[in-house]
């Protein structure tokens, strides 16, 4: 019974993504780099980059590239429009153990959302082989390798959910931002440097690839520059860290508005499954996420 369960949220998952297909693109070669012409004049935001001085001696003086910002506030658009999707991302993140070398180690992750308050996630790899469900109501969290699992009372909506998370559990999920009624304002706040760096290819198909820094973190994101403004790729330095790691994720396949069944997002405990405190299952490094 057990074996049989463990195969059930990769499967159901793996079933919603597979009508993805590749959003058309255009010519990678009709722009790259600085060479994309000024957009001023035809009512797009100009290349020069803004400046937004501080009073705060201990807060930088932004530098923001107002087309970094049009693309990503568009591609924050698209995600809040849609009523319902699933992807398929290949992760994967540096683990920096002390007096060793660093590791690379990559996993699997699907997830699929149904807003305003359901999405499940299936994750598997090199440091992971972990469900979770959040049905509205409560969030579980089901460790496959240990047959372990927990329960905690959630908000009723997603982005109270991944904010008491991230508060209360000191969870923080990378591809969580996404997530978001508003990814927009979730990924731009506190950025204190943009940059546009044109027309780069991720995930196979050509994408804007915009550069992002914030206090704690610098940030890359490349984003479909097709008929769907998606995200391809996210890459995170945690620069605060020591030794700087950095989470990588490349979303290999995305299907947009599927009609996801209520299972999906109901988590029954398999036998001789363990239920344990919410803590011993709350990851360590940037990469072992929900």
């Amino acid at each position: 019974m057990v074996t049989e369960f463990c195969r059930i949220p990769v499967v159901t998952l793996a079933v919603a993504l597979a009508a993805c297909g590749q959003p058309s693109s255009p010519d990678p070669t009709s722009q790259t780099g600085d060479e994309s012409p000024a957009l001023a004049a035809d009512g797009n935001p100009p290349r020069v980059p803004i400046l937004e001085a501080s009073s705060d001696p201990d807060q930088p003086t932004r530098v923001l590239d107002p087309r970094a910002d049009q693309i990503l506030r568009e591609m924050g658009s698209a995600l809040s429009a849609l009523p319902s999707f699933a992807l398929e991302a290949e992760e994967s993140f540096d683990e920096i153990p002390t007096g060793q070398p660093r590791l690379l180690l990559t996993n699997l992750r699907r997830v699929a959302v149904q807003r305003p308050n359901r999405f499940a996630a299936d994750a598997h790899g090199d440091s992971l082989n972990r469900s979770v469900w959040y049905d509205g109501r409560s969030l579980t969290v089901w460790d496959k390798t240990a047959n372990s699992y927990s329960t905690v009372d959630m908000p009723d909506s997603i982005d109270d959910a991944l904010d008491t998370l991230g508060d209360t559990y000191g969870v923080h999920v990378p591809l969580a931002d996404l997530l978001y009624a508003n990814p927009y304002e979730v990924l731009a706040e506190g950025a204190t440097y943009s940059r546009y760096m044109g027309i780069h290819t991720a995930a196979n198909v050509p994408c804007h690839h915009l550069v992002f820094a914030q206090p704690t973190i610098e940030w890359q994101i490349w984003i479909d520059a097709g008929e769907n403004p998606l995200p391809r790729k996210l890459a995170i330095t945690y620069v605060r860290e020591p030794g700087e790691p950095q989470y990588v994720a490349t979303i290999w396949a995305w299907r947009l508005s599927p009609t996801l069944p209520d299972t999906l997002f109901t988590f029954d405990a398999p036998m001789g499954a363990e239920r344990v405190e919410f803590q011993t299952l709350t990851p360590g490094v940037p990469g072992e996420s929900y």
